[in-house]
């Protein structure tokens, strides 16, 4: 566990240096692009070109209202957000074994009531699948990938806090700033027309915004790789993991885990069942003070089944359960039963519409205040194409949680009203 003693410049110095040459490289290949050979690109026409390299741009805009925003049982507070967003994206084959490829996606939130809550720091969200990327084909058979994806985010997520001073737990937060960045090399290598290997090598980094979230400032070190194997009416994925994980405070057990288990997908005319079991195996240190001194290795997997009811509606039955590490515990094992109905024409042609339904079983490992709940959630969604490329949606959301923690027992309505633009 040296890695906890490493001084702070080399732990956030790798993460900058990496995506500072990563950003120099593409925007060096950029640069040159113009006189490279152009090749064709693939998807919609992009909305500008710098040179040759296309640019697409993408814009959205929200109205929710929210009657919870801080997830609260007795402390509620409702409020009207408005979401602007962008996304740029840039998808550039530079030759035939060389590709750069940057996707970026920006949105804001502007709350009407609670004006403090409306400021970049806390509520400038960027989107999940922002990164950039550089990837290069020496054989016809082998792809290599070095990427940086990140993303910044402030939704709560039912998150728990501890104060610094007094090791009190805080429930009920608004705001729950964090931005992660995951950098790393991963390939993948065709070794016959019905089998292929691939692996990834990356490092992980959770960076709180407040300090009252420092004790969730961690970074890890993951392994992975896996062999998928096509037959007839099904394929086949084996997969595996090692990951270390270290934490900036004493509060967390740092640790060591590992994963192994298959997949397996068949697809027939109207049926695909994908099942995934497999073993997650923990072996955390014991020198935090959150009071967590158990090992909670477990069985993981999720089993889906989706039928095409007829040649417009599909209906998806998912069980699943997760492991991943807690907030004030060293796991949650989250296990869930969802129900998902899609219409690909939903009175009419341009309209489609979801509806999306779950229930869920969560529980920390342990601790001094660990956390068991159960929740449900039905969510409708409907969504009108006014022409190709801009559509206005609609969705509404009920959630109802019950906690062992009294004030973490609540009831949330959620609306949202929005558009989406290719430009």
């Amino acid at each position: 566990m040296a890695a906890r003693h490493f001084p702070m410049r080399f732990r956030g110095g790798l993460s900058r240096s990496f995506s500072a040459a990563l950003l120099g490289l593409a925007l060096f290949t950029l640069a040159s692009a113009p006189q490279l050979r152009a090749q064709g690109q693939q998807g919609p026409p992009p909305t500008f070109k710098i040179g040759n390299v296309p640019v697409s741009v993408k814009g959205s805009f929200e109205a929710e209202f929210n009657d919870n925003i801080n997830y609260s049982n007795s402390n509620r507070a409702s409020d009207l957000i408005l979401r602007p967003g962008i996304v740029l994206g840039i998808n550039y084959k530079l030759t035939d074994i060389n590709t750069v490829a940057l996707q970026l996606g920006v949105s804001y939130d502007e709350y009407l009531i609670h004006r403090n809550l409306s400021s970049y720091t806390n509520f400038a969200e960027v989107s999940p699948d922002s990164q950039i990327a550089f990837s290069v084909r020496p054989t016809d058979n082998l792809t290599a990938t070095v990427y940086d994806s990140f993303n910044y985010s402030v939704q709560p997520s039912d998150a728990l806090a501890v104060n610094p001073n007094t090791g009190q737990v805080i429930t009920n937060i608004r705001a729950f700033g964090r931005f992660m960045n995951r950098m790393g090399v991963k390939a993948t290598w065709d070794t016959s027309e019905t089998t292929e290997l691939y692996g990834d090598l990356f490092r992980y980094d959770v960076f709180p915004q407040n300090s009252e979230y420092d004790f969730l400032r961690r970074w890890q070190y993951t392994a992975s790789g896996g062999v998928r194997h096509t037959f007839d009416h099904f394929t086949l994925n084996l997969d595996g993991s090692y990951t270390l994980d270290y934490y900036k405070t004493n509060l967390e057990n740092s640790s060591k885990s590992w994963y192994l288990g298959p997949t397996i997908t068949w697809i027939s005319e109207g049926l695909i069942v994908k099942g995934t079991l497999g073993f997650t195996g923990y072996d955390f240190s014991n020198t935090g003070t959150n009071g967590d001194s158990t090992q909670p290795s477990t069985y993981t997997g999720e089993l889906s089944i989706t039928h095409s009811l007829t040649k417009s509606i599909d209906h998806t039955l998912t069980l699943s359960r997760s492991s991943s590490f807690g907030y004030v515990s060293n796991t949650v094992q989250i296990d869930r039963v969802s129900y998902k109905l899609d219409y690909k024409e939903f009175l009419f042609k341009p309209m489609t519409g979801t509806l999306l339904t779950y229930y869920e079983r969560g529980r920390d490992s342990g601790g001094s205040t660990p956390e068991h709940y159960q929740k449900f959630v039905i969510s409708p969604q409907l969504e009108y194409a006014v022409r190709p490329g801009f559509s206005i949606y609609a969705s509404y959301e009920f959630a109802d949680k019950f906690s062992n923690f009294q004030e973490r027992n609540y009831t949330r309505d959620q609306f949202i009203i929005g558009l989406r633009y290719d430009f």
